[in-house]
């Protein structure tokens, strides 16, 4: 396994757990509703996964744009969640942020798809339908599961929101990890490192400023 593959490993276990911290805070009935969410979505990707294959993940991958896109996605994911977490623990939460608190991150459900199509690569012999069912309905019954474990094992919500805000530092590493510029592009006399650069700190940047601004309005209100 080259290394590339063992840090996209590791950013998806990371986007995992990332996921159950946040919904444990939730009660039984709300886990279970977003357990059932997470099996819908996945047995609507089913076919997709069922016609995905390694060569396919590795040309998506090797993409620039597409690195581009999931460098952004991580990014604004952590600035968002981040803040949320932030306003939970804080006990100044609007209206927004607990209803942002309920709703899994968008990495969730794009590590639940790889580990969906791993699956259906590693497994012969079953009917693709059958498995994808299988695979949905597995995957939301063990993050539910996994989210109550991690509420058992840390109670106090301090604790699960500094294991939320250091996995989120995973994402923005992670993320500045596949805006890096190719190796190839190093001959160019014109880098692109400094667009793909320039667009992430942009998009950092505005989100942070929107992030404050959400925040010192929730304050000025009171």
């Amino acid at each position: 396994m080259s290394l590339s593959n063992v840090l996209l490993l590791v950013l998806g276990l990371s986007c995992i757990v990332l996921a159950m911290a946040q919904m444990a805070s939730l009660g039984a009935a709300r886990l279970c509703l977003v357990a059932l969410v997470l099996a819908i979505a996945l047995i609507s990707v089913g076919e997709a996964a069922s016609r995905t294959s390694v060569a396919d993940l590795s040309q998506w991958l090797s993409a620039p744009q597409r690195r581009m896109d999931l460098a952004a996605l991580l990014l604004i994911e952590a600035l968002i969640f981040g803040n949320q977490a932030i306003a939970a623990v804080q006990r100044r939460q609007t209206l927004r942020w607990k209803l942002l608190g309920g709703i899994p991150p968008p990495s969730l459900l794009i590590a639940l798809f790889l580990a969906q199509v791993w699956t259906m690569l590693a497994i012969d012999g079953i009917d693709f339908e059958m498995l994808a069912w299988g695979c949905a309905v597995m995957c939301a019954v063990m993050f539910s599961i996994g989210a109550s474990l991690l509420r058992g094992l840390l109670p106090d919500p301090l604790m699960r929101t500094g294991l939320r805000l250091w996995l989120h530092g995973v994402q923005v590493a992670a993320g500045l990890w596949l805006a890096r510029p190719d190796r190839d592009a190093a001959a160019s006399p014109t880098p692109a490192m400094w667009d793909r650069l320039g667009l992430v700190a942009v998009i950092v940047i505005i989100f942070m400023a929107l992030g404050w601004f959400w925040q010192r309005r929730s304050l000025w209100k009171r």
